[in-house]
């Protein structure tokens, strides 16, 4: 009882349960759609629907060439209603140019990363899933600037539901681009909803040319010296699916996906919703002059405890549950899990801690790791792997050692905070 009470009365335990409540909520409805959607559409279809969120993935971390994150760090308010809007223009400015892109170079594009012809059409509806997705990106930095982390957390369950029932009934009406169009769908009424919350909150702020270009100078080491190197890591928690689809075949990668989605959902059940108290809290404190490291160890010690938990179900019982849930197709996506679980649950306990670089602007630091991280992710091209389950034992070798670099670097920038509050 003395447990849940410390923890209920912990801020970040707090705000972060709500957002997890949310993204819980999203997250059994992403299973339940998928236990349909898995017989509906073929592992053909799923793979190729993964490298097309992939390719969306990618150009959304410099959609808003990473102004959004900078929202939640002005004391006026004007001046992070203007950083929303300079995120919307520059995300309009890249979606522009991805949709130049894709349509005079998109056989060279196919090939490069082994998109089928039979989904060739796909490929038009990128850069309206990337407008969506930036769109909403950065008004949900908003909500977490305003603390409204029940609203943030509200819009991941409408956004489920207007993806899955589009998906739903699109596979049942035999549409091939069923899939996109549900997650064009959902997209969209996350957008729209969030929009609508943050306007009632804030109402109408003054927005100039002038505040824009002020902001964007203030707040300029983001894109400088973060939004290349946040490509190249997004390009990394990507290229693993692109490379699957070159090396072996779109059944493959469908199955990897099953495996990664699944594993994704309490990665980002957790850490992601974590991760944007984090920013929020260690912000706050930050600007007091006040210690993290009772905020720090208790949220470490939390996410390790679940961390460990999670990794030995997933090893014993992942293949059996797969066939069960997902019929005997799905079989194998299980195996794989059993190979990637361990990688997974450490960058659970990691990833979170990765907003210390952007509250403590320290954002260089995290650019230069992204890049290390990157370049051993890119040596995966080179590995000899002979079937999907050594390539994956390589993919978890790197994972390890590459999270286990930034934990280090969080640690050297958290230990120099408190020894300068100290002083």
């Amino acid at each position: 009882m003395n447990l849940l009470k410390r923890l209920s009365g912990n801020v970040i335990v707090r705000n972060t349960s709500y957002l997890i409540t949310g993204t819980a909520v999203a997250q059994v409805l992403i299973i339940v759609f998928q236990l349909v959607l898995r017989r509906i559409f073929s592992p053909a279809d799923f793979g190729a629907f993964a490298v097309y969120m992939s390719i969306v993935g990618i150009l959304a971390v410099i959609s808003s060439m990473r102004y959004e994150q900078t929202i939640i760090l002005p004391t006026d308010e004007t001046r992070a209603y203007n950083l929303l809007y300079l995120s919307f223009v520059i995300g309009m400015i890249v979606s522009l140019l991805s949709l130049a892109l894709l349509t005079f170079f998109k056989q060279p594009f196919m090939q490069l990363v082994n998109f089928p012809d039979e989904y060739e059409n796909w490929l038009r509806f990128v850069p309206l899933s990337l407008l969506l997705l930036s769109v909403y990106q950065a008004l949900n930095y908003y909500l977490i600037r305003l603390k409204q982390f029940k609203l943030s957390a509200s819009n991941k369950v409408e956004r489920r539901i207007a993806e899955g029932v589009t998906q739903t009934l699109s596979g049942i009406c035999g549409a091939q681009t069923g899939l996109v169009w549900g997650d064009i769908v959902g997209q969209g009424v996350n957008a729209m909803a969030a929009g609508y919350k943050v306007h009632k909150f804030v109402g109408k702020l003054k927005i100039s040319w002038q505040t824009m270009r002020s902001v964007a100078y203030e707040y300029r080491s983001f894109p400088l010296k973060n939004s290349f190197a946040a490509f190249l890591n997004a390009l990394s928690l990507l290229l693993p699916t692109i490379f699957i689809n070159r090396l072996f075949d779109e059944q493959t990668t469908g199955l990897f996906d099953l495996a990664r989605m699944l594993m994704i959902m309490p990665l980002s059940l957790v850490t992601t919703s974590m991760g944007q108290v984090l920013v929020q809290r260690f912000s706050e404190l930050r600007n007091k002059r006040e210690s993290i490291k009772p905020d720090f160890l208790k949220t470490a010690t939390l996410l390790a405890t679940l961390a460990v938990a999670f990794a030995l179900i997933a090893y014993l019982l992942a293949p059996s549950l797969f066939a069960i849930v997902f019929g005997e197709t799905w079989r194998e996506s299980g195996s794989y899990v059993r190979i990637m679980v361990w990688a997974f649950s450490f960058k659970f306990v990691i990833s979170p801690f990765n907003m210390v670089f952007t509250a403590f602007e320290k954002i260089g630091r995290l650019s230069v790791w992204q890049i290390i991280y990157f370049l051993m992710i890119l040596s995966l091209a080179l590995v000899p792997a002979s079937n999907i389950y050594s390539f994956l034992r390589y993919y978890l070798v790197i994972e390890l050692v590459s999270y286990s670099i930034v934990g280090i670097m969080t640690l050297v920038t958290i230990r120099e905070y408190e020894k300068s509050i100290s002083d």
